[in-house]
């Protein structure tokens, strides 16, 4: 997100209109309203913050709403974009398919420059489209607060990040806590691209609120019984991962 925009909800705005142009060339604009809708933001903070994209020449406003110029649409900046989200979502299916739920081919591996071929295209579409998804609910759940939900995120995935390509990874339990690798605030703000004042603010709130726990001197923990407590956030993304799978396959994609 901050390779588009450094601020949180800007980034949201425009990525939001980004994908809403690639999933629907023909249209010619996307009304405010509806990007409050898909990204789960109050109208009049969509509107303010449309005005600075507005102003930077992201895009152009008109009668009809909001789009981004071809020649944005085009550049170097969103092939890079793009070309990061296929990469992520290459992982996620590369994932998957070592866990038996796809079986994806070896031969679709994230190319190393150039522009994505028309399949890659799909595939970084649809994981755009996963992320704004995924975003939203993540919005929902922390009561409108993203970036509280995307520091808890960044933590709880670096606690058992030295776990993910082993065979515990497929535990059908919560990792327990004894296995988990405590996180600091500098590793999570550098894993964000955000600014370490702003994750270690949102790091206090967490622990304050008994969501996640100090462990002294050597960063932060996001314990199992948390995860107990959030399992339907856990079946939410699964049935979010499954749309996904799905959406690839109606495009021709084999997974």
């Amino acid at each position: 997100m901050t390779q588009l925009q450094q601020d949180i909800p800007d980034a949201a705005i425009f990525m939001a209109l980004v994908h809403g142009q690639l999933i629907a060339p023909q249209r010619k604009a996307i009304g405010v309203r509806e990007l409050s809708r898909k990204i789960g933001m109050p109208y009049e903070t969509v509107r303010r913050h449309a005005q600075v994209l507005v102003q930077g020449g992201k895009c152009v406003s008109s009668r009809g709403g909001l789009a981004v110029p071809l020649s944005v649409l085009k550049s170097r900046a969103i092939t890079r974009f793009m070309r990061s989200i296929y990469v992520n979502a290459v992982r996620l299916l590369v994932d998957l398919t070592r866990i038996g739920v796809v079986a994806f081919p070896s031969a679709s591996r994230p190319p190393s420059s150039g522009r994505l071929t028309k399949e890659q295209t799909v595939i970084a579409v649809g994981g755009l489209g996963l992320l704004l998804v995924g975003m939203r609910l993540m919005r929902d759940y922390w009561a409108g607060d993203l970036m509280k939900g995307l520091v808890y995120t960044a933590i709880w995935t670096a606690n058992v990040k030295h776990v993910a390509n082993t065979s515990l990874a497929t535990s059908s339990t919560v990792l327990a806590d004894t296995q988990r690798q405590p996180v600091s605030v500098g590793a999570v703000s550098r894993s964000l691209r955000l600014p370490y004042e702003t994750v270690r603010r949102h790091a206090e709130t967490l622990v304050r609120e008994g969501i996640c726990v100090r462990a002294e001197r050597q960063g932060l923990l996001v314990l199992a019984t948390t995860h107990e407590r959030t399992e339907a956030g856990a079946v939410t993304g699964y049935h979010l991962v499954m749309e996904f799978l799905g959406e690839l396959r109606r495009a021709g994609v084999t997974v």
